[in-house]
């Protein structure tokens, strides 16, 4: 199955993933509806071997396309605008790990809810996601790994909510081509008055899109006009990759089979 853009969708790596037959019967599927990738949520990357998890993945004609941050940040309490100094030592240190495992890959990494939650003093969190963005960014250009600040909703994050917010949080590093912003059609349903004026106005700094539904589930599985934004990406040239990431409804594979049957018909080549 031929698409328009390379489809993917974000996954949790079990600990014992090689044998996990529930795991690899969503990767076969995934084979068999013509994906390209995964992104993956490590929690503890450390503990992967990168080479032995490439061929797995190859076994299945996938790739580790993003490394997901969010489940290292949440079981580790990472922000990377948190006001204890340490744990934003931390959580930089971290990303920079992070950064290293993906370049094994190829892959990106997205910064979501490592960012850090909702804070009362909005400013003073945006100033200290800047400072650590300041030392991030050094990274991902020293190790050639797009590093994508994810624009979350205000009720997630204090900082980077909207497609304006976070390109203005990443300006200063306009000679950093690996320093993007992720927009995720969940969170601009909330964040945007016009979406596809917010994307079109900043279309040079994002190459990958999350989607999901308004109410947080698979494509398909809520109210947004997906045909809608698959229109607008053929009507204004878009050529880099799309991602489903969203909560599950029913079952994974169940939920995937619905949201795959409804989005063929507007991403097929």
């Amino acid at each position: 199955m031929a698409y328009k853009y390379p489809l993917s969708i974000q996954l949790t790596l079990p600990e014992n993933h090689e044998h996990d037959r529930d795991f690899r019967e969503v990767l076969q599927t995934l084979q068999t509806y013509g994906f390209s990738g995964v992104e993956l949520n490590i929690v503890r990357p450390e503990g992967i071997d990168p080479q032995q998890l490439e061929r797995f993945l190859n076994g299945f004609g996938l790739r580790m396309t993003m490394f997901a941050s969010g489940a290292s940040a949440k079981a580790e309490g990472l922000s990377l605008c948190a006001p204890e100094e340490e744990v934003v030592e931390k959580s930089i240190a971290r990303c920079g790990e992070f950064i290293r495992f993906a370049a094994r890959f190829g892959a990106g990494v997205i910064v979501g809810f490592l960012k850090g939650g909702a804070a009362v003093d909005r400013q003073a969190a945006r100033r200290r996601f800047a400072g650590s963005l300041e030392r991030i960014a050094p990274l991902a250009l020293q190790a050639r790994v797009p590093v994508l600040i994810e624009a979350t909703n205000r009720y997630e994050s204090a900082v980077a909510n909207s497609l304006e917010d976070t390109c203005a949080l990443i300006a200063c590093f306009s000679g950093n081509r690996y320093l993007r912003v992720l927009p995720d059609t969940y969170h601009m349903n909330i964040e945007e008055a016009d979406p596809f004026a917010a994307l079109r106005r900043h279309h040079s700094l994002y190459d990958s899109i999350h989607i999901s539904d308004n109410n947080r589930f698979f494509p398909g599985l809520g109210a947004i006009r997906f045909e809608e934004l698959f229109q607008f990406l053929s009507d204004t040239n878009y050529s880099g990759s799309i991602a489903i990431e969203g909560n599950i409804r029913d079952d994974l594979l169940s939920d995937l089979r619905k949201s795959v049957s409804y989005l063929q018909p507007m991403i097929r080549g």
